[in-house]
């Protein structure tokens, strides 16, 4: 009977943990993929290149700051606080964000909203340390993702009717709210173990001790000591997240203008991409425990080059959800093994501290192909439709880059095989 009770137990957490990645899907989708930018871009007539600059500032103050947080909460040996005033802070930034009819500040208030949602998940994935059993890591990743691809398909179908009733400006409020009620059972549930160390934090944000944590970091990854097969983690994920975080912004509008999808039909091929995406994630993450995370991350890569290249090929409108549902399956596999593998190569009192350089090393892939999308379209803006294809199938290169990193991770230890 208390084996009963203990298992239900574990399995209660894991789904309470779980269900922060279905919340943060609401702000995901609706304000970063899918009406903010469409807000911004489609009926404000702002350039893209807007959004990508103003979701690169954030993206930069995420990354500079989650090492830096990360480091902290190891100290203290706390997530959990983090994890609630970062979620506060983007719900309540989400909710006023239509506030100004000024698209400065409405741009303004993105950076900080997302600046929140971003950098907390520093702090949820550490917490999987937590309630993972060890032999489980791939597949409790894969629940979580799967979870947060429901919450994708939740956010569009209660946000739907919103969007076509009222446009795009009203579905900011509604959202803020939906995250905060779907993350309460993760802010509430899940607890910090261990015993709380105190830190003098004046002392600690001092010039010198910030120069020592990303010395500290340094080292990790280049240093004599360095944890086996991180450099290399780091650096295919990197190129990797370069694509993944160019597909999430830039997806809906790609569908507009590459194959002329309306509302209805976007909203549509989404969920549909997100419940193949739910697939990919609980497979994955089944796949990554079997067989290795690193020969699951090779086909992984793979998946994308080919979903890429059908995607800036095909021209028939029908096709496209062939394309998405593969786009879908990749998404899911991504963040799942990804995740597994950080878990699998850092020590356990470590975990704040790389997933923090884990997020740095995701956001400035965040940057770079924003940017790097928002560029090739101002130089093939005269190929209308063609130009965006030519940028999609670009993204490539990335992909290729990243796999050459991921073919050097060991295979030792059933770690990174």
């Amino acid at each position: 009977m208390n084996i009963t009770k203990e298992n239900f137990r574990k399995a209660f957490l894991i789904f309470c943990w779980g269900l922060y990645d279905l919340a943060n899907q609401f702000f995901a989708l609706n304000i970063v993929s899918l009406y903010f930018v469409r807000w911004i871009t489609i009926e404000k007539a702002t350039p893209e290149i807007f959004y990508g600059i103003a979701f690169g500032i954030s993206t930069f103050f995420i990354a500079i700051s989650g090492p830096v947080l990360g480091a902290i909460s190891d100290t203290l040996n706390r997530r959990r606080p983090f994890l609630i005033y970062l979620t506060l802070l983007s719900v309540i930034f989400t909710i006023i964000l239509g506030a100004s009819d000024n698209i400065f500040v409405a741009l303004l208030f993105f950076i900080v909203a997302n600046f929140g949602c971003q950098t907390a998940t520093v702090f949820y994935n550490a917490l999987m340390v937590n309630i993972a059993p060890k032999d489980k890591i791939g597949l409790v990743s894969g629940i979580g993702k799967m979870l947060s691809y429901s919450g994708a398909i939740l956010a569009l179908y209660f946000i739907k009717p919103v969007v076509l009733k009222s446009g795009y400006r009203a579905t900011f409020l509604p959202t803020g709210i939906l995250f905060l009620i779907f993350s309460l059972p993760c802010l509430i549930f899940i607890k910090d173990q261990g015993e709380k160390r105190q830190i003098n934090l004046i002392s600690f944000l001092k010039k010198d001790k910030i120069r020592e944590i990303f010395t500290g970091l340094k080292a990790s990854i280049f240093g004599p000591h360095t944890i086996p097969g991180l450099s290399n983690f780091l650096k295919a994920s990197l190129f990797g997240f370069c694509v993944v975080n160019t597909v999430i912004l830039f997806m809906s509008i790609y569908a507009t203008k590459a194959f002329k999808l309306n509302e209805i039909q976007i909203t549509n091929l989404i969920a549909f991409s997100t419940f193949f995406a739910m697939v990919g994630s609980f497979i994955s993450g089944y796949i990554s425990d079997r067989l290795g995370s690193k020969a699951t991350l090779i086909a992984t890569f793979i998946l994308w080059i080919i979903s890429l290249s059908l995607g800036a090929i095909v021209k028939n409108a029908n096709l496209f959800w062939l394309v998405g549902s593969l786009v879908g399956l990749s998404l899911g596999a991504t963040w799942v093994v990804t995740r597994a593998l950080v878990m699998q190569l850092v020590p356990a009192e470590k975990t704040g501290e790389v997933f923090g350089l884990f997020n740095f090393v995701g956001y400035i892939s965040s940057i770079i192909g924003s940017l790097f999308w928002g560029l090739i379209l101002l130089f093939f803006a005269p190929l209308g439709e063609t130009g965006y294809r030519l940028a999609l199938l670009s993204l490539n290169l990335f992909l290729a880059i990243g796999l050459i990193f991921v073919l050097r991770l060991p295979k030792a230890n059933n770690q990174v095989s």
